[in-house]
């Protein structure tokens, strides 16, 4: 199995967990009534227990994360945002910086909401705040519960994770390029002692080392198998071992660094590492070791890792939310952390026009990109079988998100629909293009393709006739020649299964019989239209295209007029409505 194949095996599963069941403590949504430059009243469901942040440098992510770090017991958002006299906060007592969450609590059994906000005594302290109908929140339930006081729910309790990768920095690259406080000294000949204090730390394994009579090792040990493993997966290559240092033995005793020692073959530390490789170290160590249910948020995780990297950490993320129940929010610009993913789970943020941002409560990868500027790779094509169709469906897809529609791209294909379902199905559901196909209602046979995983064995001998009954064509699939019969008999079978599976998710027909139909019932209603032949349907649209004249149009003619005509179709079209519905079907399953 790929680990592209691996990833949406693992969405699948996950789609299942639900808060409570098993997803404990889980945070559901988060309402910011007033909070930094994000839209007053915006919530933000977490439909998914991976969510992806997208938008822009600035617009609010890093705001959004900062605002979850803060919302269980025992922290605060003001670890991240605080008040100085260049940037003050603006606040009052009676509309302070708050925000409201939802989160599951095993004893009300269902969900409940807290409020933080920025008030008390105590500068930039944010304490649990009494339940407001003002802002929008749910009632207090009547009975005693753990956690619940007369007018407000206590803070969720879990374990946060907080990892930015853009401040991910081994111990020789935050000396060597960012501190330049050498007192005088030569760079290289401090660098060198300190690589000679770190190889006695290391080759002795002390857990002790003073220096200026302070305490310099809080952390030293080889990575255990599993973390050795998950490094290796995540950066595509083989360890032999890994020995991973925190300390303060650079100048400077800045806290906590950290160094990493890799084997393969040969032993290099993380100065000749890439930054990548320590990233990943940072991050599997830190992840392995959160508890049950915990709360996992990740500020930019492609800095510094390649695309395959991207998309194995992902696989990594997901892995962990399946054992340990995790909650995961990541901001990210990068497509390797967003395909795959349910786009419920993917919320965008953009700016309103008033220099706030609002976010989106659902995209797909490709709209989501395309907002930050990156022409969609790979469009969903819709197959119509005629000019008039392909209009229509344009006009319905102006009712799409802006992103959305960039990725859509609507084609008239030549030969209709006998040669679409003949000859183009059978070759996307091979080739695994993002094709679909949207038919006239007039070719639709019966209300819904069989579902070959309800076909008995016992009746495959007659699945010739089925697809042919309920296609109207007879399929042309590319399968094993040869004379081997029975192969070949095999082949056609499993064939005819696929493309039924297929065609269940990739066809759709229009509203009404004919695209003249629609059009018709649209911009001269009350007129029996619906019901008209196909002959006398399209004598009345060509009579509606001429306002009446008695004059012959050409088909380039047509064309232009028809287009005309559909565009006065109102957006609330219930035919528009329901193709539109369609598209946006393809478009997020």
């Amino acid at each position: 199995m790929s680990k592209h194949e691996e990833i949406f095996a693992l969405v699948n599963t996950l789609r299942k967990f639900k808060p409570g069941k098993p997803l404990k403590h889980y945070i559901t949504h988060a309402v910011f009534p007033k909070f930094k430059n994000i839209e007053p009243g915006t919530r933000v469901d977490f439909e998914f227990p991976l969510t992806a942040l997208v938008g822009a440098n600035g617009i609010g992510k890093s705001s959004l994360l900062h605002a979850l770090w803060g919302m269980p017991y025992g922290h605060s958002t003001s670890k991240f945002w605080f008040s100085t006299d260049l940037d003050p906060i603006e606040d009052n007592k009676k509309d302070p910086q708050r925000y409201y969450y939802g989160y599951w609590h095993d004893g009300f059994s269902g969900v409940v909401e807290t409020r933080k906000a920025r008030i008390g005594k105590k500068r930039d302290y944010w304490e649990p705040y009494r339940w407001s109908g003002r802002d929008g929140m749910m009632p207090m339930p009547e009975g005693d519960f753990d956690g619940k006081t007369k007018d407000r729910w206590n803070p969720v309790k879990r374990k946060v994770v907080y990892i930015n990768f853009r401040a991910l920095f081994g111990s020789f690259d935050r000396y060597f390029y960012f501190d330049d406080d050498l007192g005088g000294r030569n760079r290289r000949d401090v660098m060198v002692r300190a690589a000679r204090r770190l190889k006695i730390v290391k080759d002795d394994v002390k857990q002790s080392y003073t220096l200026g009579r302070r305490e310099r090792i809080f952390e030293n040990r080889m990575l255990t198998p599993d973390e050795l493993t998950a490094a290796s997966e995540i950066l595509g290559r083989s360890y032999d071992s890994a020995h991973l240092i925190r300390h303060s033995l650079y100048p400077g005793n800045r806290g906590k660094d950290l160094s990493v020692i890799f084997k393969r073959g040969s032993e290099y530390s993380e100065a000749f590492a890439g930054s990548g490789e320590i990233a990943a170290v940072s991050t599997v160590v830190d992840v392995l070791a959160a508890g049950e249910y915990s709360l996992i948020l990740l500020d930019e995780p492609e800095t510094s890792l390649h695309p395959g990297a991207q998309r194995a950490l992902l696989k990594f993320l997901l892995e962990q939310i399946k054992l340990k129940k995790h909650q995961v929010v990541i901001s990210t610009h990068s497509s390797e952390f967003l395909t795959g993913l349910p786009h419920g789970a993917i919320k965008v943020f953009e700016d309103n026009g008033k220099l706030q941002s609002r976010i989106l409560p659902r995209s797909s990868p490709a709209a989501a990109l395309n907002r930050l500027g990156k022409p969609p790779q790979n469009k969903r094509r819709v197959l119509v079988e005629d000019s008039l169709a392909e209009q229509l469906v344009i006009h319905a897809s102006k009712g799409l998100d802006a992103g959305d529609r960039e990725t859509l791209e609507i084609k008239v294909a030549p030969g209709g629909a006998e040669a679409i379902l003949k000859y183009l199905g059978p070759a996307a559901m091979v080739s695994g293009d993002e094709v679909f196909i949207l038919l006239d209602g007039d070719k639709k046979s019966v209300g819904e393709f069989t579902d070959p995983d309800q076909i008995a064995p016992a009746d495959y001998a007659g699945l010739d006739d089925l697809v042919k009954r309920e296609l109207g064509v007879e399929p042309l699939y590319h399968i094993p020649g040869g004379s081997d019969e029975t192969s070949h008999k095999e082949a056609k079978t499993k064939a005819h299964l696929n493309y039924l599976r297929w065609l269940r998710r990739h066809l759709d027909f229009l509203p009404r019989k004919l695209p003249e139909h629609i059009i018709l019932e649209a911009l001269d209603p009350g007129q029996g239209h619906a019901e008209a032949t196909t002959h006398d349907a399209k004598a009345a649209f060509k009579k509606l295209l001429s306002d009446g004249a008695d004059i012959e149009l050409r088909a380039e003619q047509i064309t232009v007029l028809a287009t005309v005509k559909i565009a006065k179709i109102p957006p609330d079209n219930a035919d528009l409505t329901s193709i539109l519905q369609r598209l946006k079907t393809w478009l997020h399953s």
